[in-house]
């Protein structure tokens, strides 16, 4: 779950409560089983389980983090 976190911070996000970041595009919230991503106009993507390629593939697909983002070591 750290490595998620690290890796959001390092894209450019900013915690806002716990287990929630957000930039000027869209809210990450990650909860035990599953992300939920909401973007300006409040519409949800949830996922179905806590895969880290799957936020990747959502963030940058729909345009909420730069394709060239920064990979953790």
């Amino acid at each position: 779950m750290n490595e998620v976190k690290n890796f959001l911070v390092a894209n450019g996000f900013l915690k806002s409560e716990k287990n929630v970041y957000h930039n000027d595009k869209c809210t990450v919230i990650i909860n035990k089983e599953n992300y939920s991503v909401i973007d300006n106009n409040f519409s949800i993507i949830i996922s179905d389980n806590i895969n880290i390629y799957w936020l990747i593939g959502i963030l940058t697909y729909q345009g909420f983090m730069d394709k060239n983002y920064k990979q953790l070591n």
